[in-house]
């Protein structure tokens, strides 16, 4: 494994500017090379370029993050063409369909990761509830990070990332040990049992519950980012949907919440799956 995931970041790399993204098509034959790796399905082949997105953008990012406004704005350019270099991760089958996994691109860990450590700020611990192949982990040093996930083929990647604990727990569950300094999350989005929190707000979503379970283990000086999907609708009287509602008007409740940005996920999404 570790010798195609270095071969597909070389040809990523290669790639970069030239308007000739890898194709998973190339990557499979690349597999074919290496006899144990044959007979990979086009979804766990997709892991392993996951996994060499985010070698490829941490190796950037832990550069860059601390730099001048300058430097860690050509730090993000960077990622971002790796990101247009790498191949279009469209492949699915039944357990990802389930599971929601649309792997964040490495860009929105970049960018997340200037808003936590803005200004100075120290991370000495950090939780990462669903983490995928690390995508949103790559600005912070891997040692103080704990990240968890449910899918075998994901938590055998994030054990060759060098994280400080690597779990796999139901994220819907507290979390055990210290607050962290800083929770990032891309939870899956779906629909769950009702829950209602202090009285007052009714969340059925996955991605809000997983949310507040995730923040429930930050330190009360600490800052997180979060990314939510789809497309916040509104009322003919201008008010949010109920959905929306709730999980807003809890965080609105709980925390300071500096700021709430829309992304356009065709742009900046649609080469790892979804839109």
């Amino acid at each position: 494994i570790k010798g195609l995931v270095a071969e597909v970041g070389l040809h990523i790399t290669e790639r970069v500017n030239t308007g000739n993204p890898l194709t998973m098509r190339e990557v499979k034959k690349m597999a074919q090379e290496y006899s144990e790796l044959a007979e990979l399905s086009d979804t766990d082949l997709q892991e392993l370029v996951e996994l060499a997105m985010t070698k490829l953008a941490r190796t950037v990012a832990r550069k860059g993050i601390d730099g001048t406004s300058v430097e860690q704005k050509a730090a993000y350019d960077k990622i971002v063409s790796y990101y247009n270099a790498q191949p279009s991760l469209n492949a699915r089958d039944s357990e990802r369909l389930i599971k929601q996994q649309y792997s964040t691109p490495t860009p929105f860990g970049y960018v997340m990761g200037q808003f936590v450590q803005a200004g100075g700020k120290k991370v000495d611990s950090m939780l990462e509830p669903s983490a995928g192949n690390g995508a949103l982990t790559i600005t912070v040093n891997p040692s103080v990070v704990q990240v968890n996930d449910i899918d075998d083929a994901r938590l055998a990647n994030l054990r060759r990332l060098g994280y400080g604990k690597v779990t796999a727990q139901d994220a819907l569950l507290p979390f055990n040990g210290e607050k962290a300094d800083v929770v990032m999350t891309n939870p899956p989005f779906g629909t769950v049992t009702e829950k209602v929190y202090d009285g007052v707000f009714h969340i059925s979503s996955l991605e809000g519950q997983m949310a507040i379970n995730a923040l429930e283990q930050m330190k009360d000086d600490g800052r997180a980012a979060i990314v939510i999907g789809g497309n916040t609708s509104y009322r003919t009287n201008g008010s949010m949907n109920p959905k929306d509602a709730a999980f807003f008007g809890y965080l609105y409740s709980h925390y300071n919440v500096v700021d709430v940005i829309n992304i356009n996920g065709i742009a900046l999404y649609s080469r790892n799956g979804t839109g």
